[in-house]
């Protein structure tokens, strides 16, 4: 949808048309973009997908109290259960870059107590996603100061590797907070400075989804089916300052970067968008990526 700017073809109940046409009825989506691009309230969207019986987690692509106190009032009446935030668009692990991750970090931890408070006593939880910027173990951290049952993890697979952490790593640091997945598939491209992330369809990348979705399923955890960014990210893992600002140890990295040589494909690290600038073919290319990606999953999830 981020690159759909024709508010006459894709609004939301243009979006919700589609949803329905490919009888998709439990979506995931970020509902202050919307509101922003359409300048109506959150509730709008709600009564919208209520009225269409789609069930939804919703997304906060900007994270402030504001914005959780207001669907807080809402929330019994919508079945609100879940809230998607994320701490910062850093990424490609790439912290040392940006002098201010740090204070960015504990802004961060100060809303989510803020948000603590404020939840107390209700079923909402919000899913604190590793947005190529936190590691596993910061994110276990966080969970585990805040020390209440509103909030939880949103694992996104792919993501996983920008903190030089592998799948099997990520995931058992933070399976027991997990609480929403994002299941996206990446290529990797090797560079002088570490390695690119490219978006591809679910399957035609590196991660294994066959040895995770028994686990979701098991444990009745929503898992999302979502296309990486337009733009592939570096992530800049043999830069001296990477290792010493994530704190890993010569030989870890040495063995992760490794295993992302052996993972590797030898193509143009750009995507589509990247190189050719057509919104029209990226649309074309994004509902198609999408469909097969969604099949895909679903495919392993029911033999799971």
């Amino acid at each position: 949808m981020g690159l759909i700017k024709n508010k006459k073809n894709w609004n939301f109940l243009q979006f919700v048309k589609f949803l329905k046409m490919n009888h998709v009825y439990f979506i995931e989506f970020p509902i202050d973009y919307f509101a922003k691009k359409e300048k109506k309230k959150f509730e709008y969207f709600l009564k919208i997908l209520k009225k269409n019986k789609i069930k939804f987690i919703l997304d906060l692509e900007d994270f402030n109290i504001r914005s959780v106190i207001t669907l807080k009032k809402i929330s019994e009446i919508y079945d609100i259960s879940i809230i998607r935030v994320k701490m910062s668009n850093f990424f490609g692990g790439n912290r040392f870059l940006f002098k201010n991750f740090y204070l960015i970090k504990k802004n961060f931890e100060y809303k989510l107590k803020k948000c603590s408070q404020i939840l107390n006593n209700t079923k909402i939880k919000i899913a604190i996603e590793n947005h190529q910027d936190l590691s596993s173990t910061e994110l276990v951290s966080i969970i585990k100061k805040l020390n209440t049952k509103n909030f939880g993890i949103n694992w996104d697979m792919g993501n996983s590797l920008a903190t030089a952490e592998t799948l099997k790593k990520f995931f058992n640091n933070i399976k027991k907070y997990i609480i929403n997945v994002h299941a996206k598939d990446y290529k990797i491209i090797l560079s002088d400075q570490g390695f690119f992330l490219k978006r591809t369809i679910a399957g035609t990348g590196v991660i294994n989804f066959h040895d995770y979705i028994a686990y979701f399923k098991k444990k009745k955890i929503n898992i999302s089916i979502e296309l990486a960014a337009h733009i592939s990210r570096h992530c800049m893992v043999k830069h001296p300052l990477f290792r010493k600002e994530h704190k890993i140890k010569n030989l870890i990295l040495k063995n992760f970067i490794r295993k992302i040589n052996i993972l590797s494909s030898n193509e143009n690290p750009l995507s589509k968008w990247q190189l050719y600038r057509s919104e029209r073919k990226s649309i074309n290319n994004e509902i198609f990526s999408l469909i097969r990606s969604y099949n895909y999953i679903r495919q392993i999830y029911e033999k799971s």
